[in-house]
């Protein structure tokens, strides 16, 4: 793939040079680790260009932190539908796929969760809690069912978002040494799969949580609109 600098841009693609430019650089060194000054020269303008386009640095990450939620969240929904209606099998696809995104799009997550982007802003606001929102409906479909046990729903959002975060971590870290797709896989359903098994309280069956879930989404939508 060529490299941001050796991309040629006209009018109006400037933004999406900047930004790639800038997932190259974190790839290389992080977040924190180049200025608009060097990304500027790695993508060939001149160094006042970047701000005709973001104001400083901070809004160029959170744009690409904005674009990074919005994918995973894309990723995750297509992994629950394609995982069917079986809950168990929602459940491990679903950070399956948090974990995979946190793989093949490092740079993006590195932003995501920099400690140098706007999280009050809007449009970081809404990508994010959609992926929370997502699980959120999962879960309370499963409260409803009486897979999982009663209870606030975002006090099971934060373990399951804590063991999706952790691992991607983990795995990203090498922690579990250099694994190919399928051990990914295999580890992130057995991590899964043991959290899951201490927050279930009784099988549903598919037909059932499909339904649920069905429920908890248009209640939401309701809500949403309220």
């Amino acid at each position: 793939m060529p490299s941001a600098s050796s991309r040629p841009y006209h009018h109006g693609d400037l933004p999406r040079v900047l930004r790639e430019g800038a997932l190259e650089l974190i790839a290389e060194r992080g977040p924190m680790g180049f200025t608009l000054r060097e990304l500027a020269r790695r993508v060939g303008v001149s160094h006042a260009a970047p701000y005709r386009h973001y104001a400083d640095k901070r809004a160029l990450l959170t744009s690409l932190a904005v674009e990074g939620a919005r994918r995973l969240a894309d990723d995750i929904e297509a992994a629950l539908q394609a995982a069917g209606p079986d809950a168990r099998a929602q459940f491990l696809a679903a950070g399956h796929a948090y974990v995979r995104f946190a793989l093949d799009h490092a740079a993006h997550f590195r932003a995501m969760f920099s400690s140098d982007i706007d999280t009050n802003d809007a449009a970081y606001v809404a990508a994010r809690d959609r992926s929370l929102g997502l699980l959120h409906d999962y879960i309370a479909a499963a409260q409803t069912s009486g897979y999982f046990g009663p209870g606030d729903p975002k006090s099971f959002v934060i373990p399951v978002f804590a063991m999706h975060q952790g691992l991607a971590e983990l795995i990203s870290l090498g922690v579990f040494g250099t694994l190919d797709a399928a051990n990914v896989k295999a580890v992130s359903d057995l991590a899964h799969g043991r959290l899951l098994d201490g927050l279930v309280t009784k099988p549903v069956s598919g037909a059932a949580m499909s339904k649920k879930t069905s429920k908890a989404k248009s209640s939401r939508g309701a809500r949403s609109r309220a």
